[in-house]
């Protein structure tokens, strides 16, 4: 009963601090009931046309190529020592002791590929994320100059699944001259960052 009393009390509490509470002021412009200018893109189009986006899937699969022949040369010779243990092992004058010796260094070296592979996909999937990661902070920033440059106030995306967007009239379709603004975008960048890097 005690238990009771107090959960209505708190409930009671909680319900006079949530009405209690104002709500935040609305923008000036919602306040004047202006009608934001909305248009739409294409996500899957913008991840297939932008170059900045091409240019980073390039980087990652030239860090897989170079992961995978790194991780090919570092396991040849623990491959070879494998099979020279295993043929000596099979060998008509071994001894039980040898054989476990063998066997145990056959662990040691299947525990020691396993590290080098796993430290190999952990590389990946952190330059994976990083690049991700730079993705999204570029779009953001590209397409919130592209919306000012064009006096837009909420640009929407329309994947293959519909998200965002379930109709659109195409007058509000912007996807081509947002590639277009990216790409010349990133094309004028490029050159400052190869003579930086150079």
């Amino acid at each position: 009963m005690v238990l009771m009393v107090f959960l209505a009390g708190w409930l009671a509490v909680l319900t006079f601090m949530t009405l209690d509470t104002e709500n935040a002021e609305l923008s000036p412009a919602l306040e004047r009931g202006k009608a934001a200018t909305i248009a739409f893109v294409h996500g899957d189009s913008i991840q297939v046309g932008y170059a900045f986006i091409q240019d980073q899937e390039q980087t990652l699969f030239k860090a897989v190529q170079q992961s995978q022949f790194a991780l090919e040369r570092a396991a040849v010779p623990l491959q070879d020592e494998a099979q020279e243990l295993i043929a000596y092992a099979n060998g008509p004058d071994v001894t039980r002791d040898e054989i476990q010796i063998a066997q145990n260094r056959l662990y040691e070296i299947e525990a020691q590929l396993a590290e080098i592979q796993n430290q190999s996909q952990s590389q990946l999937m952190q330059m994976e994320n990083q690049l991700q990661s730079a993705v999204a902070q570029k779009l953001a920033s590209e397409v919130a100059v592209f919306a000012e440059e064009n006096g837009l106030e909420v640009v929407l995306n329309w994947g293959l699944s519909g998200e965002g967007v379930l109709y659109g009239s195409p007058s509000y379709d912007v996807t081509v001259e947002l590639l277009a603004f990216l790409n010349a975008r990133h094309m004028e960048a490029a050159p400052a960052s190869e003579e930086a890097t150079e």
